[in-house]
């Protein structure tokens, strides 16, 4: 499979339809750039599915899908690493099949966890009673600068494996969690038990989550509000539980859980190492002082970098629910304080409309969000702050769901959506949206064209995104893969704060955040760039281009792609004349020497002054001397500035 891949895509290449739909790009950060589609494997009838996608805040993630291999589904990923994509490998080597609900995370360095659900063992609840078949869930890494995933690991024992769904979720330093179902009891087939199923097509089903720190995997338990006595809906990929965690460790998981009553509700737990908070609820009981008895489903969550938490989901509409329609609903997780479990703030209905579709959401370090979605046959975007949302924007058409979603500091970001192109062909349309209102986009398609389908995306934190789906007509399906890349994140530069020689003028500033490749660096004074292609972080700067006086400065961080983002100015002060030196006659056989400096001033320690009698002073910036007898004399001075510039001056008196 691997090497007809090869050769397709030698073959093929691969397309990117742009269309320019932007104007009035920011100033301070130029175009994002979409990149083209690459053909990862196909087109073939081996091809099965596109499971997943994740990119790591450095820029190396990496897409999951299932193919045939010897007539049985497997798992492969294809790495991105240095912002192109490896050719895929075989993750489940040696397990048999048939491998399902793969999904994939992402840490620094090219790291890239697998889990999936695989046929376990035939296993009887008692002699003589039939053996059913058990299903675990299983995982595999491929390690930094690795070639090949490492030994596949067993996460649990996941029954009949059909409400699996597992998220999967990894901090940069290589920890995660895995969010997961079992079904306890398949209630609609027994119905000789003391619990029967609220709702028809109603199991006993247990939400839990285990932990991987770097090498072994650990369970941190059962989720549910009230395992084994509430049947929870049937499993599907609407109601499954999501996880989220950050790169400090902080973690979330989010699902639905019916109450007493029958009516599907959302809810959280903080999850802190191997131990679970309090269940927190997320959707409403209530809205405007009405009961709200229709389902909540479709999580999603995001964590910003200090642990506040966006949790996004669907609210059914109809009889029962006091909106109507079907709505988009958001509640806010504040930052902990401490391992105290706060509260969420409260659901907002974000939007209300025919034909909603899954949610997604992302959050940045300033608690700005981003939630995509789909409805009434269109893509929208709402943004919003803690303080508050904008109304829904609507993107573009949309032929199916999902719709995803991105988002960098600045608060802009990425959406990615299944749409047509002007011809009426399927493809994948992306967004990418800047802080100062500005936007451009995108097409993205496969070689032989055909339905679009399995859509997923990967964020980076910054805005940048990995996009993978599945294209072609029947039996001959291609797995593509693109990125969309934002400019470099603004950043700061340093300068000294006193004045500065300016032979010694070093100036410094931070790294321009950049999730895919590398970042160079260009050096402007007063506007004019005086160096270029720099790839650390500070620089002297010549003395030639400086000059004297005040400067402003600033740096200008490029990407590969020629994307731009230009730091905020910075103050200079440069002196680069020497200490000057005053000799004054007052008349008779006195002599008056001033050494003084403008603007850095006098070091005046360093000041001597030899008046050519045998007369030495040092230490002052202004003396007068009496000479003893008449004569030409030569008085040397010796004068140092704050800034460290020098100079010797040689000045003859007449004396009588």
């Amino acid at each position: 499979m691997i090497r007809t891949t090869m050769r397709l895509l030698a073959a093929y290449g691969a397309i990117l339809l742009l269309c320019a739909l932007a104007v009035a790009i920011a100033p301070q950060a130029a175009d994002a750039a979409i990149a083209p589609a690459s053909v990862l494997d196909g087109p073939n009838s081996s091809v099965l599915e596109v499971d997943g996608a994740a990119l790591a805040s450095d820029g190396t993630g990496g897409v999951v899908f299932r193919a045939l291999q010897g007539g049985e589904p497997h798992v492969f990923v294809s790495r991105f690493l240095n912002g192109s994509w490896q050719a895929p490998r075989q993750v489940d080597i040696g397990q048999a099949g048939p491998a399902t609900s793969p999904t994939i995370a992402a840490a620094a360095g090219g790291e890239l966890l697998v889990v999936w659900v695989q046929p376990w063992a035939w296993i009887s609840s008692s002699p003589g009673a039939a053996a059913t078949l058990h299903y675990e869930l299983m995982s595999a890494v491929l390690q930094p600068g690795a070639s090949s995933f490492g030994q596949i690991e067993r996460i649990a024992d996941v029954g009949d494996g059909t409400a699996a769904y597992p998220s999967l979720a990894m901090a940069a330093n290589g920890s995660a969690y895995v969010a997961y179902r079992v079904v306890t009891n398949p209630l609609a087939a027994d119905t000789s038990l003391p619990i029967q199923p609220m709702r028809p097509g109603d199991e006993l089903v247990n939400v839990r989550v285990s932990r991987f720190n770097g090498l072994t995997w650990s369970e941190v338990g059962v989720m549910n509000r009230s395992p084994g006595q509430v049947t929870m809906r049937k499993p599907s990929a609407n109601n499954a539980p999501v996880v989220a965690v950050n790169d400090r460790g902080q973690a979330l998981v989010v699902w639905q859980e019916p109450e007493i009553s029958g009516v599907a509700r959302i809810w959280a737990r903080r999850l802190f190492g191997s131990s679970k908070g309090n269940v927190l609820a997320v959707s409403p009981t209530t809205i405007d002082g009405k009961p709200v008895d229709v389902d909540a489903d479709a999580p999603a969550v995001a964590l910003s970098p200090y642990g506040q938490a966006e949790v996004a989901f669907r609210l059914a509409g109809g009889a029962g629910s006091p909106l109507g329609s079907s709505a988009i609903m958001l509640n806010t997780l504040p930052m902990p304080v401490t391992e105290e479990v706060s509260s969420f703030t409260g659901p907002t209905v974000l939007d209300s409309a025919t034909g909603i579709g899954p949610p997604s959401v992302a959050v940045e370090s300033h608690n700005k969000y981003r939630v995509a979605y789909t409805a009434a046959g269109a893509t929208r975007l709402v943004s919003g702050t803690e303080n508050g949302s904008g109304s829904p924007t609507v993107l573009g058409g949309a032929s199916a769901e999902p719709a995803f979603t991105a988002i960098d500091p600045e608060g802009g970001g990425t959406t990615v959506w299944q749409s047509t192109n002007s011809a009426g062909l399927p493809v994948v349309q992306a967004r990418e949206d800047f802080s100062g209102g500005s936007w451009q986009g995108g097409y993205l398609s496969a070689p032989l064209s055909g339905p679009v389908s399995d859509l997923v995306s990967g964020e980076s934190g910054l805005g940048d995104a990995l996009i993978a789906f599945r294209q072609g007509p029947p039996g001959a399906s291609q797995v593509m893969a693109g990125f969309a890349q934002t400019p470099p994140e603004s950043f700061q530069v340093t300068t000294p704060s006193e004045w500065v020689s300016a032979s010694k003028a070093t100036i410094s500033w931070e790294e321009a955040p950049d999730a895919i490749g590398p970042v160079s660096y260009s050096v402007l004074v007063d506007g004019r760039v005086v160096v270029s292609g720099l790839s650390g972080l500070s620089t002297r700067l010549d003395p030639y281009e400086l000059g004297d006086g005040k400067r402003r400065i600033q740096v200008l961080a490029r990407d590969e792609f020629g994307q731009q983002t230009m730091s905020g100015p910075a103050a200079l002060d440069v002196e680069s004349n020497p200490p000057q030196v005053s000799v004054k006659r007052l008349g008779g056989d006195r002599v008056k020497v001033r050494v003084y400096d403008d603007p850095a001033g006098i070091r005046a320690g360093k000041t001597l002054v030899d008046f050519g009698d045998g007369t030495t002073v040092t230490g002052r910036d202004t003396m007068v001397h009496a000479y003893r007898g008449a004569g030409l004399y030569t008085i040397v001075v010796h004068a140092v500035d704050k800034v460290g510039n020098a100079r010797d001056a040689h000045v003859r008196v007449q004396i009588g």
